[in-house]
């Protein structure tokens, strides 16, 4: 994975202080966008957990037959049967920590989830700690990324733009999910690893913790996207094994045992709960019989087509992504294109990650606008694009782009007002129709 070409960075131009600002104002667009709260599969299954936690002192779902059930079992599919016990599927890093604020919450407000008129302020004050704030840090390391590979200039911002307000990044950031802080702690490790790996950054112990932690936090949010970390974290292994070994396994240590120890308390094993098929066949399961988006049966083929350029496809409602698409189609012809190591090895990772759920789901991620499982590739990819970008004539980036960039930051502000709901994305109603 070699470095390539480095850019020589400039003074500072107007353009680099335009970065704070932007964040800034699509923080608050977010936070206005709070007053809407979508109470999904997703978030049932999670909030199923911390109610559990909180009011039972016990990681099952299901309650004795003589007390009042979980609010939250029937809202969700997500839940499996081990034991005899009923539990959540979600990974359990996350439901801990909610769970942790959510006992601050209850202790100090008084806010329960046995009160369904509290529901929607306790998820607003979650969505705003593990979300919005997580969507402020992911801009910020992104906008440090783009710092790392392209002089500041008007073309880096407009890229830092199509990330920020015009992908799912965007349209999931005001809402409870685990991409969104999945997609920052990536960007955090990409930052610090490939600082390391270029030789732009100093090889000191702190950045090689932080290299580790913000793996090891993208692990137990959403272990697929682990692919990215996985593959620098190799490289860097290659360059400084001391150093990526001990401060790198020390910064990740903490998080990868809370998440194993965790696993292993609730299931008896450390191994996720995905990798069992028959735990989800439970006798009530709904999975028995699953009706919509959860019984399709497409060809592999089709299926891949309508997750990249069909009716949920991440390049056709993010147009502005087949930059990093034409990047990574570069580097594979041209031996001499800068950075060329990097990009490839970007390329190997979204391929592997895009097999992997091709090959292992059907639903495009249940009722949700777009393939919601791409969200954490978005960055690299657009990142992928920028010494491309940062060459490219002025006639031949700005007239693409714009065009690119509107429908982009349209599909986003879509997702935004209904980031879970199915075939509603503008290409199921005007183009493909629903797919189910």
């Amino acid at each position: 994975m070699s470095s390539g070409v480095h850019i020589e960075k400039s003074a500072p131009s107007a353009a680099r202080f335009a970065f704070f600002p932007l964040i800034f104002v699509l923080t608050l667009v977010v936070i206005a966008s709070l007053q809407t709260v979508f109470l999904g599969d997703s978030l049932a299954s999670r909030l199923a957990t911390v109610y559990a936690l909180a009011h039972d002192g016990t990681w099952r779902i299901d309650r004795p037959s003589d007390q009042p059930p979980n609010p939250f079992d029937t809202l969700s599919v997500d839940k499996c049967e081990i034991g005899g016990r009923r539990l959540s599927t979600k990974p359990p890093v996350f439901p801990f920590l909610m769970t942790a604020e959510y006992m601050f919450l209850h202790k100090t407000l008084g806010w329960s989830l046995e009160r369904h008129e509290d529901w929607k302020k306790i998820i607003q004050v979650m969505t705003l700690t593990f979300i919005t704030t997580t969507y402020f840090l992911g801009l910020v390391f992104f906008a440090r990324l783009l710092g790392l590979f392209m002089i500041p200039s008007w073309r880096s911002f407009a890229l830092f733009s199509a990330f920020a307000m015009g992908t799912q990044f965007f349209g999931y950031a005001a809402n409870m999910n685990n991409h969104v802080p999945a997609t920052a702690f990536l960007l955090a490790c990409l930052y610090f690893g490939l600082g390391l790996a270029t030789g732009q950054l100093e090889p000191r112990p702190w950045r090689f913790f932080a290299f580790g932690m913000a793996a090891a936090l993208t692990f137990t949010f959403d272990l697929p996207s682990t692919v990215f970390p996985a593959l620098v974290g190799l490289y860097l292994l290659y360059r400084f094994p001391k150093a990526t070994l001990l401060w790198g396994g020390l910064g990740a240590f903490p998080w990868l045992a809370l998440h194993f120890t965790l696993m292993t308390m609730i299931t008896g094993s450390w191994v996720p709960i995905q990798t069992s098929r028959t735990y989800y066949l439970y006798e009530a399961s709904v999975w028995r019989n699953p009706i919509g988006v959860d019984a399709m049966n497409e060809p592999k083929w089709l299926y891949l087509f309508h997750l990249t350029f069909g009716r949920h496809g991440s390049f056709l409602l993010f147009p502005v992504l087949t930059l990093g698409l034409l990047a990574f189609l570069r580097a594979v012809f041209l031996r001499k294109e800068p950075h060329r190591g990097l990009i490839l090895g970007g390329m190997v990772a979204f391929v592997t990650l895009s097999a992997y759920y091709v090959l292992h789901t059907a639903n495009y991620g249940g009722a949700a606008y777009g393939f919601r499982w791409h969200i954490a590739t978005m960055p690299v990819l657009l990142l992928a694009s920028a010494p491309w970008a940062e060459r490219m004539r002025p006639i031949r980036f700005w007239p693409p782009f714009a065009v690119l960039m509107s429908v982009s930051m349209y599909s986003a502000w879509e997702c935004l007002h209904m980031p879970w709901s199915a075939s509603q994305e503008w290409t199921c109603r005007w183009i493909f129709g629903a797919g189910y």
